[in-house]
């Protein structure tokens, strides 16, 4: 270390105005520069230095030492250090300039969990893929994040009363190595003892309850299953507000017991829900529903909707048994009454069947039966037609989709695969595959994102025209072919349109949020319904444009504005909708 001396008669220590600059040379980590500048003595009494000239020097020699000290976490436990320290007319300047030199590294690491879950595999998966290792730098950082992940693994698997009885580190200079000691006495392992369940506006079975969360006495306890069976409730819909409070204060420490308070309040008997809109592709619609959700104790469902508009209205009642997982499984029974009038077909369906829902992570999978009877014209045929179907069939979803700074952006793939066999109950033989896929992802999350969708549809059958409309392949409308009418397009008889046996249909576009919910979309899309895999009995439409949609109380408002690009058929439409969609 140097002090230098100004030998100028007028020094700082006689200029009231005199400044105090502090350099720090060596250190190319802008946040270690940071932590030994906001830490030394120097720095920290500034104006007491500058008002006490006399005792900036020890200061000065004072903070020299500091930083070898703030070193130390980082791993350099032999820095060099050579600082100079002079003065002008008005200024002081210390220097500190510092070689880093060789972190120190762990030489020898000793990491031991000892007591009852010493043979317990989270332990050894832990011990095995351990953070802190030997030969990596030792950093007071990783050190600590090593106690706090062993401590950690101890709570969530049931030790409460673990402890770290051994946690040192030793350090020989001049040997220049280091010695990591870590032993966690995991002493009782607790689990979950008396569960003491409280219920208020309705009561549920027990067993029921026990299926949503998931909780037994006598099981381990873990924080991880409390926080997953608290969400488990609120999430199964049964509930206007559930808590799983464990009474750590009440456990048992010889048997290594903790009870449970479960606190349930049952949402309300009945759900209403209701919805109003607007679009040009249907007119005005409407919408209400019924949830009967407390129809037994063991949670058994009924619900009534109807959506109507002049396009398409339905009538839909169903049943629900909630299955063993009542959040990821369940069966149900179910009928439905619809009305379709587009420019291709007027239709009028009833349909009754049972089915079976599973989710498993991000899939969701229907099993189920569906007989159909149906009363329907087309543009091609005027006579009213009758058919029934016997469906066996399931829909597979597949969605990845989460919230990603404005949008939802992610994956999304329904499927729909049914079958019909001639008989008694069906008077078509058929095999139909319907899906729709969807994937968006950012640009800028929270500005513009690109828009990717296809619908893609096939049915084996004989004569596509002795099926009934709603098994028949169509495009046009919005979610399918923009700058068409709902539904208007495909192979044609006589010029009429009929419906095809495949469906291809595609979009891509760029959207662009402008400013709050107000956002844009540049589109172009093409595709059409045909009865040749080739296309050549219809032409495959294009059209190109603009869409505005705004999130408002009744729901999404969504404007676009198309231009069909086929040669013979040059068009504008307009595309409106808000509030519910059908």
């Amino acid at each position: 270390m140097g002090v230098a001396k100004d030998s100028a008669t007028n020094s700082p220590a006689n200029n009231p105005k005199a400044s105090l600059d502090i350099e720090i040379n060596g250190i190319a980590d802008d946040a270690i520069k940071k932590v030994l500048m906001d830490n030394i003595t120097l720095n920290n009494f500034k104006e007491y230095a500058l008002t006490h000239p006399a005792q900036i020097p020890i200061l000065f020699r004072k903070s020299e030492k500091e930083i070898y000290t703030l070193l130390q976490p980082y791993g350099y436990y032999k820095p060099k250090i050579s600082t100079k320290l002079t003065h002008t007319e008005s200024t002081w300047h210390a220097v500190f300039n510092i070689t880093l030199n060789t972190p120190l590294r762990i030489t020898h690491l000793e990491v031991k969990v000892i007591g009852p879950g010493k043979d317990d595999p989270i332990f050894k998966t832990l011990l095995a893929n351990f953070p802190l290792q030997k030969g990596d730098v030792l950093t007071q950082a990783a050190y600590e994040q090593a106690k706090t992940t062993l401590t950690n693994q101890a709570l969530n698997a049931g030790y409460l009363d673990a402890n770290l009885n051994v946690h040192q580190i030793r350090i020989d200079n001049k040997s220049y190595t280091s010695t990591v000691l870590l032993t966690l006495d995991t002493k009782g392992q607790y689990r979950v003892g008396k569960i003491q369940l409280t219920q208020k506006r309705y009561d549920y079975d027990l067993g029921f309850i026990d299926r949503i969360t998931r909780l037994k006495e006598g099981e381990v306890f873990t924080q991880d299953k409390i926080t997953n069976a608290n969400k488990r409730l609120q999430d199964s819909g049964y509930f206007s507000s559930a808590q799983i409070i464990p009474q750590l204060a009440k456990r048992d420490v010889k048997n290594h017991l903790i009870p449970l308070a479960v606190n349930l309040t049952a949402g309300y008997s009945r759900n209403y829900s209701t919805g109003i809109g607007y679009g040009t592709f249907t007119g005005p619609r409407v919408s209400f529903g019924t949830l009967f959700r407390h129809v037994t104790d063991t949670g058994q469902q009924f619900s009534f909707n109807i959506q109507a508009s002049p396009a398409n209205s339905t009538f839909q009642t169903s049943y629900i048994f909630p299955g063993e997982d009542p959040l990821h499984d369940n069966w149900s029974i179910n009928a439905q009454q619809s009305y379709t009038q587009t420019d291709s077909f007027d239709e009028r369906q009833t349909n009754f069947g049972v089915g079976r829902m599973h989710k498993y992570g991000d899939w969701k999978l229907t099993f189920g039966i569906q007989q159909y009877f149906t009363s329907y014209t087309t543009a091609a045929n005027s006579t009213n037609e009758r058919s029934k179907y016997l469906v066996p069939g399931f829909t597979i979803r597949y969605d990845t989709t989460q919230k990603d700074g404005f949008w939802k952006n992610g994956f999304i793939w329904n499927n729909v695969f049914q079958v019909s066999v001639n008989s008694p109950f069906s008077d078509q033989s058929f095999i139909r595959n319907a899906a729709t896929l969807t994937y968006t992802f950012p640009l800028d999350k929270n500005w513009n994102r690109v828009v990717l969708n296809g619908n893609f549809g096939a049915i084996d059958v004989d004569n596509i025209q002795d099926i009934a409309p709603n098994f028949r392949f169509y495009s046009g409308g919005i979610g399918n072919l923009l700058g068409y009418p709902y539904l208007s397009q495909g192979p044609k008889v006589n010029g009429n349109v009929t419906g095809g046996k495949y469906l291809a249909t595609g979009l891509v576009g760029i959207e662009q949020r402008i400013v709050g919910n107000f956002s844009t979309l540049l589109y172009y899309n093409l595709g059409n319904a045909t009865n040749d895999l080739d296309f050549h009995d219809v032409e495959i439409l294009k059209a190109a444009g603009i869409g505005l949609s705004y999130q408002t109380p009744l729901g999404p408002l969504m404007f676009f504005l198309s231009r069909t690009l086929n040669q013979n058929d040059r068009h504008w439409r307009v595309d409106f909708s808000i509030g519910i969609t059908l």
